[in-house]
């Protein structure tokens, strides 16, 4: 009989994609106290002269996120763009966010999310406000941006003080716009027609830019192509939120095959679309006029993911979780779909990152990195390079989740397993695993999460193509599993960490119940 309970075999030759900066963005938004008395709060004593408080920057900078996505999100449909520029006594004082029907101030704005950006080493991902602006709005804004024309938008911008273009190149059009939740809800053909004169007005102003879509996926299929159909050839990316969760730990586990389906529905629809422009698709010809030229496949932009089944919107703590080490672990699975699909996923942003379903979490005085901040800086620092293609051979569990989030989970109402809204699973992996290799550090990574709660898995490592060097390893390992509802709370800050050693190489390791385990050795 084997003395390991699972086997993982890691094909050294075999890449299933690359990783790059962009699947690990960052989301701060005009709602709730994510921006206004959260990163920025000019009353706390920890903020500096500018209302940036350091402690939630040095969080954030830890984190290392390659672009910051703003300004919403929800909060994108209440704000002209031209309300976030300029001196800011100019500006509204502030805009109502009618979901908690609580004013958001517009200090910091887009110059202030520029400048924290640059201070990061990020890209500003700016979502553009396609619910009640215009295309034409659009276009002045990328004019005003990026422009070094003596017209009016950028001279505009010399008017505010900034001479030199700021440079943005990433643009979402308006946020989940499908939805009722939305002000400025739009039908897919509407919001399809809208992009198509914004896209080319503000390709016009700035042909480098890059610009997003909303998509839907899986509910809504046809919203997809109604977009894409017209979008093909202009829109350089289609989006896809989800939130992911439920009260009990198995489900909570299941979240990743969620995942999975959604990024697979989404890749047939991309697909299908690509079948535009050969001239095969039976409405092209009659409804376009002629064929699109489409110069590379539209990628997918998870732009908006986390966590988030218990709390609702409130006026003094809206959407505020706190986030046990169940959810860290989660987060640690959604990001290993992420990676694994980094061949099609151009752009990645877990929302959000202070206070509003956050990974940091704030009072006027006091911050605390939340169970979910772990897996992120864990998991970004650990992984480069080359995906590998890994093969895991191990005992599974049932489990169920929820197809789409549907609003705030009830726990009584979640007891219900005959639910439509449920994805049953017979065969969810107990071991999940993600292994990467840096041919330039001659390192291998190795990422796993173990899913079971009641029992360790001994493991054995097949690793082909790929030989070790030394006789060490570091070993870095999510703690805090021993209570899967551990919290980090400002009181208790500590409670889930990471630990970091060094130990004999091996290819046999024992993973603790519940846990998240990074192996890091050197290759020959």
């Amino acid at each position: 009989m084997p003395k390991w309970d699972a086997e993982v075999i890691v094909l050294g030759d075999k890449t299933i994609g690359t990783i790059h900066d962009r699947l690990f963005g960052q989301f701060i938004e005009l709602a709730g106290r994510c921006i206004n008395n959260g990163l920025y709060d000019p009353a706390s004593p920890r903020a500096r002269a500018d209302g940036v408080r350091t402690d939630v920057l040095d969080a954030l900078r830890e984190l290392r996120p390659s672009f910051l996505r703003y300004p919403g999100g929800c909060g994108l449909s209440y704000f002209d763009w031209q309300e976030l520029v300029g001196p800011v006594a100019e500006r509204p004082r502030a805009k109502l966010f009618r979901s908690s029907n609580v004013p958001q101030s517009t200090a910091f704005g887009i110059p202030e999310a520029w400048s924290l950006c640059r201070e990061l080493g990020a890209e500003l991902y700016l979502t553009v406000n396609a619910h009640s602006q215009s295309p034409e709005d659009a276009a002045n804004l990328v004019e005003y941006l990026n422009s070094t024309t003596p017209t009016k938008y950028a001279d505009l911008r010399r008017a505010h003080g900034r001479e030199e273009p700021y440079g943005v190149k990433l643009f979402g059009l308006g946020n989940e716009i499908y939805g009722n939740w939305q002000a400025g809800q739009k039908t897919a053909a509407e919001y399809a027609a809208w992009c198509a004169e914004a896209i080319l007005q503000m390709k016009r102003v700035d042909p480098s830019i890059r610009v997003v879509v909303c998509g839907l996926g899986r509910p809504d299929p046809e919203w997809d192509r109604t977009v894409l159909f017209r979008l093909i050839g202009l829109a350089d990316m289609i989006s896809l939120h989800n939130y992911f969760g439920r009260p009990v730990f198995a489900d909570n586990m299941a979240a990743s095959r969620i995942a999975d389906q959604m990024l697979n529905a989404t890749h047939v629809l991309i697909d299908e679309a690509m079948d535009i422009p050969l001239g095969v698709h039976s409405r092209a010809h009659r409804e376009l006029g002629g064929l699109p030229v489409v110069a590379r496949r539209p990628g997918i932009a998870f732009d908006e993911w986390n966590v988030w089944y218990r709390t609702g919107h409130d006026p003094l703590k809206d959407v505020e979780e706190i986030y046990n080490y169940t959810d860290a672990l989660t987060v640690a699975s959604l990001m290993h779909v992420i990676l694994r699909n980094a061949k099609t996923i151009d752009m990645a942003c877990i929302s959000l990152a202070v206070n509003t379903i956050a990974s940091i979490y704030t009072d006027l005085t006091r911050s605390v990195r939340q169970t979910i901040w772990y897996p992120q800086q864990l998991l970004h620092d650990a992984h480069s390079g080359r995906v590998l293609q890994t093969v895991v051979d191990g005992p599974t569990f049932k489990a169920k989740h929820e197809r789409f989030f549907c609003g705030i989970v009830n726990p009584e109402k979640a007891k219900d397993e005959t639910l439509p809204s449920l994805v049953h699973f017979d065969d969810v992996a107990a071991l999940d695993v993600v292994a990467s290799v840096d041919e330039a550090g001659r390192k291998l990574t190795l990422s796993m999460v173990q899913k079971l709660p009641d029992r360790p898995l001994t493991i054995r490592l097949d690793l082909h193509g790929l030989m070790p060097a030394g006789p060490e390893m570091i070993l870095r390992r999510l703690t805090g599993g021993e209570n899967v509802l551990a919290e980090n709370t400002l009181d208790q800050p500590n409670r889930v960490g990471i630990e970091t050693k060094r130990v004999p190489l091996a290819t046999t390791i024992t993973l603790p119940p519940a846990s998240l385990t990074v192996l890091e050795m050197e290759l020959k």
